[in-house]
This record gives C-alpha cells, structure tokens and sequence, in this order.
C-alpha cells in the first residue's frame, strides 16, 4: 500500500491535522522498517495527496509534547515503541493486510540477521502466529524452518544430491531428518537430533491430522530444542549470527 492510499483510506476519519500526521507517521513506520520522518516531510507528503497545505511548526511542537513520538536526529520524529500497539489498533485496518509485529515470542529474530531474507520471513511467520495464537500455524512453520534449514545445509557444502530422490526431488522431511542423522559429515548434537523428531511429529499432526489441534504448550515444549536446533543448523550453513 502507497502513502497516497492509505491517506485516502483514513481521510473518512474526523481526525485533526496532528492525528492525521500522527497516523501518516505511523503508517510510514511500518512500511519503512521504523525510520523517520520530520514534520516539513509529513506535511509535503499530505499535501501532496490533496490536503489543504499544512503546518510543520504546529505539528512539531505537537508531536514534542506528545509521548506517542519520540526525537531522531535534529528534525525528524518517529514512533515511540511503546506506543505502537496503540496506533495499530486504530489504523491497521485501513492497511490491505496488518503488519507482523515485532516480536520474538518464540525465536529471537537477532539469531536470524545473518540468514536469507526467506528464512528470516519464516521466523516472522512462526513468531507471528504464536503471536495471534495460530498454534497450528505455528507448528507448521517450525517445521517448515528445519526443513529449510536442513536443505540450506547440504547446500552450502555441496552435497544436497544426497537429499534428493532419484527424479531429483528433495526428499520428504521424515527422508531429510533420516538422511542427516545418520550423516557422519554433517554431525549434529544429540539435543539438535532429539528435537527433530519433536518438530516433525508436532507439524505433521498440525498439517495433517484433522481431528488435532496444537496448543500454547505445545509449541512451548518444543521451544528450547528449536532454537538449538536453529543456531546448529544456522552454523553449518554459514548463516549464523
């Protein structure tokens, strides 16, 4: 969604010119990873969508007052963190699709920072559904990490032949966990060994069992060992933070 559209979006809203700046700041917070903007570019980015010209010296001397908005830099404001639950709640609906929050329930998102941008998606995704109580979800993409991250592994040294079928297929995750194992090369920890067998159990029922449903707990159990697991993958990778 573009800053034009979502202006339009809340322009139904009987708010004031600060509360529009506010949510435009907002909005810019979460489609620009929580950067910046200073009152003068908020103002040019309103009027620029057909607002009545603005007024950067009442805005900032708003937002200084206003505890929902924190300094950056010598001009620019951006979101307090702690008030960011709060503004979702009032605009989020008025995004074609609700950010994911930023939250680490689950896995820590810093023990990703080194890996693919597909991998770190992943954990969005796991940590995310955690968050909303999607345990089912949740489950499925713990799975759907290792299995990733087992590939990512034979691939990074070269030997991901020997986790395909012979259409050139990779194999199934039961033939992944099998494969690696009982792989002498790439050896893993007997915690790391122990919780796959976890992982594949909880995200096959997940996946595939329809009279069962994960819970919290569930997830919680498996927690610990998905994080070893994780990292030890994450290193024979050469993707490890």
């Amino acid at each position: 969604m573009e800053t034009t559209e979502f202006l339009k979006a809340i322009s139904e809203l009987r708010i004031t010119h600060v509360e529009r700046a506010m949510a435009l700041l907002w909005f810019h917070s979460v489609t620009n990873n929580d950067s910046a903007l200073s009152p003068k570019e908020i103002c040019q980015r309103i009027e620029q969508v057909g607002f009545a010209k603005q007024n950067p010296t009442r805005i900032r001397q708003a937002f200084i007052k206003d505890r929902r908005v924190v300094k950056s830099g010598k001009e620019a404001f951006r979101i307090n963190p702690k008030s960011f639950a709060k503004l979702e709640e009032l605009y989020s609906i008025y995004l074609e699709c609700r950010p994911i929050p930023k939250t680490s329930p689950v896995l820590s998102v810093s023990l990703f920072q080194n890996a693919k941008g597909y991998i770190r998606k992943v954990v969005e995704q796991l940590n995310a559904s955690y968050h909303y109580s999607l345990f089912d979800c949740c489950a499925v993409m713990c799975r759907r990490l290792i299995e990733t991250l087992i590939i990512e592994a034979y691939e990074h040294h070269s030997i991901d032949s020997q986790i395909k079928d012979g259409a050139g297929n990779y194999l199934t995750f039961s033939g992944l966990i099998a494969r690696i194992e009982a792989d002498n090369s790439l050896s893993l920890s007997r915690n790391t060994n122990m919780g796959l067998k976890h992982f594949k159990k909880l995200g096959d029922l997940s996946a595939h069992n329809r009279r069962f449903n994960a819970r919290k707990p569930d997830i919680d159990q498996i927690r610990d060992d998905l994080r070893i697991a994780s990292e030890e993958l994450l290193h024979m990778c050469n993707q490890a933070a």
